[in-house]
């Protein structure tokens, strides 16, 4: 299976044949993010068009029973462990896409943010929230592995990668660096990462501090991003769409290191 083209400028999965002039007349209204992976959801451009609506509903439940084309290699690898649901909506339909394992899930919402910040001006980052809590959390990518999911809080002074992630990744130890957190100290010590990305916004060879935190296996987080690193960008946040906004704020700030 392959991507068949382009709905309103954005990318549309499809395993059907040549694309109809109903669906030409469509619009993505979202991609979002769950807990349990997340949802493409397609509209009529028209609210009273309800010929549209009904080709929407038609062809995206046809997709949920066939499953979408997979379009990443991940998504690829963990094809067994994700399921696909369609369901009705006022003017259209969505295919919720859902996980049953934690590598499948960052795999397919991985996936969905690749969608949105394509569709979005490159800007975009798609967020979730650490569960039954308005806690933001981001994907990031470290030396182009991941995404793993970093808590976004502007009242950490610091970054800071889980101890269990950059020991996976090989991430060659550096100098003891001592934490201040709210509950006392943590010893860490500072890492180099050749990339750190979170969305369109990369930076290269920069310090992070590494601990063990045993908060983040609560919240199922792998890392915080603090304000060293959301100092050097400008961000503004959706909380109703679940989107993030996100562009370089000064250039001579992209390199820091840990004092």
């Amino acid at each position: 299976m392959k991507v068949r083209g382009m709905v309103a400028g954005l990318l549309f999965l499809s395993t059907m044949g040549s694309t109809s002039a109903a669906m030409r007349d469509l619009s993505i209204s979202r991609y979002r993010l769950d807990k349990e992976g997340g949802s493409i959801e397609i509209q009529a451009t028209h609210p009273g068009d309800k010929q549209t609506r009904d080709r929407v509903r038609q062809e995206l439940s046809q997709e949920a029973r066939n499953g979408i084309p997979l379009a990443t290699p991940e998504m690829q690898q963990h094809q067994k462990e994700i399921r696909y649901r369609y369901e009705n909506t006022e003017r259209g339909g969505r295919i919720r896409i859902i996980a049953k394992t934690r590598e499948a899930l960052l795999a397919v919402q991985d996936f969905l943010n690749s969608q949105i910040s394509g569709a979005s001006g490159d800007r975009k980052v798609v967020f979730d929230f650490v569960e039954n809590t308005s806690l933001v959390v981001v994907p990031v990518r470290i030396n182009g592995h991941g995404p793993y999911r970093f808590l976004l809080d502007t009242g950490a002074s610091n970054t800071i990668l889980s101890l269990s992630v950059a020991d996976g990744l090989g991430i060659t130890k550096g100098r003891p660096y001592t934490l201040a957190t709210g509950g006392g100290t943590v010893a860490a010590t500072v890492r180099k990462l050749s990339a750190f990305t979170v969305g369109p916004a990369r930076l290269e060879n920069v310090d992070a501090a590494v601990a063990n935190v045993p908060l983040f296996k609560t919240m199922k987080v792998d890392g915080v991003l603090g304000s060293d690193y959301l100092r050097r960008f400008k961000i503004s946040i959706d909380y109703d769409n679940q989107v993030m906004d996100i562009e370089p704020c000064c250039p001579d700030t992209m390199s820091r290191v840990l004092a």
